[in-house]
């Protein structure tokens, strides 16, 4: 009788007490009988951690002194997975709820698809009929759109290659993981603290030919960024810091300018469709409206660019000298102006 492969799920708590509750109660019912749930609790406040170890024993606690961000939490995760064996690795955001079975799904259908790597069909909470996201697609600015992003779940879908899984809910394989891991075991690249690096995982596994795929029967509903805050200054700085660090990073040279480029003009595109175009307000924006000016994350990013250039040249070095950063990136561009 063949071996059920073991999983270890990763999940973040930073100050989420109640959402990461409700996670790992849904885990419950997740359907895989070989998995484990690591809890990596990024320095929450009134000891969220022990409280939520003395509520679910089973879990495996690692306890951080400060908030290590999304690439730093999960690193500290899949290190202590890939030193126990697992096979798989899943990230899951703690404000998500999965369906029941999800996690057997996620495992079949990769085996079953021969992939690497797989991203789970996230919809939105507690609208559960609209995509949250699928896959990652990546522009030539170094930015990342989902294709399907707030369209209606159309059901019975096949599974489908992706370019690159959603790190709300995705599954690596360890084999794929330690084939693109970074210097001082970081598979997630923590210069980038949050957002885009599961993007920028997606393309480190591209460049070694990793497969990818999207489960669409394993479902988790996403209540989306209660950690940070949906459109707030940290979220809008970050997207476009690690926008640029995904052009440094993994694009040849002579690509970066072409990036920078379509930037321009999709910004400029955005902006004439604001200026001259009454488009009817998202219901998802409400209460959401812009607090901060866009010019000043666009020089407070730059500047920090600036500031971090000796470990963005040490990053690009040592991904140049394995063979991670090539010219092949430009065949997986999506040539989108317009958001989704």
């Amino acid at each position: 009788m063949k071996k059920e492969p073991s999983v270890a799920i990763i999940v973040l708590n930073w100050n989420g007490f109640e959402d990461t509750q409700e996670c790992f109660n849904s885990l419950r019912q997740a359907g895989c009988a070989n998995y484990t749930v690591i809890l990596v609790d990024n320095g929450s406040e009134n000891n969220e951690g022990g409280r939520l170890k003395e509520l679910f024993p089973e879990i495996h606690l690692i306890q951080n002194a400060a908030n290590r961000g999304f690439a730093g939490g999960n690193n500290d995760g899949i290190r202590w997975a890939l030193l126990q064996g697992f096979d798989y690795i899943v990230n899951l955001n703690n404000d998500c709820i999965v369906e029941k079975d999800w996690l057997s799904r996620l495992v079949a259908g990769v085996q079953a698809a021969g992939a690497d790597f797989a991203s789970s069909l996230i919809t939105y909470y507690p609208e559960t009929d609209l995509v949250c996201s699928d896959e990652n697609v990546l522009l030539p600015d170094g930015s990342g759109l989902v294709v399907n992003h707030c369209r209606p779940v159309q059901p019975g879908g096949c599974i489908r290659p992706v370019f690159s899984a959603s790190g709300a809910a995705s599954l690596y394989s360890a084999a794929c993981l330690e084939a693109v891991k970074l210097p001082d075991n970081q598979f997630f690249d923590e210069l980038y603290f949050a957002y885009l690096e599961d993007l920028d995982l997606g393309i480190r596994l591209s460049a070694k030919g990793f497969k990818g795929v999207c489960i669409p029967g394993a479902v988790v509903y996403h209540k989306e960024s209660r950690a940070s805050g949906y459109r707030s200054g940290f979220h809008i700085f970050h997207l476009e810091k690690n926008r640029l660090l995904n052009e440094l990073l993994n694009y040849p040279l002579w690509l970066i300018p072409l990036g920078e480029l379509f930037y321009c003009i999709k910004t400029l595109v955005n902006i004439s469709r604001k200026l001259f175009l009454k488009k009817e307000k998202n219901p998802r924006d409400v209460g959401h409206e812009k607090k901060y000016h866009p010019l000043s994350v666009i020089i407070d990013s730059r500047l920090w660019v600036l500031g971090n250039i000796p470990a963005i040249r040490r990053d690009r070095k040592n991904r140049k000298m394995r063979g991670l950063i090539t010219g092949r990136v430009i065949s997986h561009f999506r040539w989108r102006v317009l958001p989704s």
